[in-house]
């Protein structure tokens, strides 16, 4: 992935990928994903979600089909993508926090996630950016954010 497209854009995408893109025109920038699933999330036959795996580039993308197969989410798990410029996975959540802050995001929540099969996991998520940052024993392990909304069932596609 060329250094443009490792820049995490809140609400837009990531360098060239924008939210609303059809999986082809996302195989046009990136090529054919590695892992391919396509899973049920809701009790509606159309609540489906196509997951795309990029191995080598720790990148996961996810289509839905309610909103004709767009791209509707993107998680990074690599320190190559950034934040305004810092690499932020792998930070611990005193420095993520700091860093966040330094950006000036301020509406953050921090839930408790753990379960038996993922203990000690944490998120910190910022509405207003629509960004979820997971953690695992307090180091940041994933980022994953979606497109903005004009209300909650309207998505704001970036141009």
């Amino acid at each position: 992935m060329e250094k443009e497209q490792v820049e995490i854009l809140p609400g837009i995408g990531l360098g060239k990928l924008k939210f609303g893109m059809t999986r082809d025109e996302v195989q046009k920038i990136l090529g054919k994903p590695n892992h391919q699933e396509v899973t049920h999330y809701g009790e509606d036959e159309s609540d489906q979600s196509d997951a795309w795996e990029y191995h080598p580039l720790r990148l996961d993308l996810s289509f839905e089909e309610a909103e004709d197969w767009r791209l509707v989410i993107i998680s990074v798990s690599s320190e190559d993508y950034t934040f305004k410029g810092s690499s932020l996975i792998g930070l611990d959540i005193d420095e993520l926090m700091e860093e966040l802050d330094l950006h000036g995001i301020s509406d953050l929540e921090i839930e408790d996630m753990s379960s038996e099969d993922n203990p000690e996991q944490k998120l910190i998520s910022s509405d207003l950016l629509g960004l979820n940052f997971w953690l695992h024993k307090d180091i940041l392990e994933e980022i994953q954010w979606g497109p903005q909304f004009i209300d909650d069932e309207t998505i704001k596609w970036p141009e």
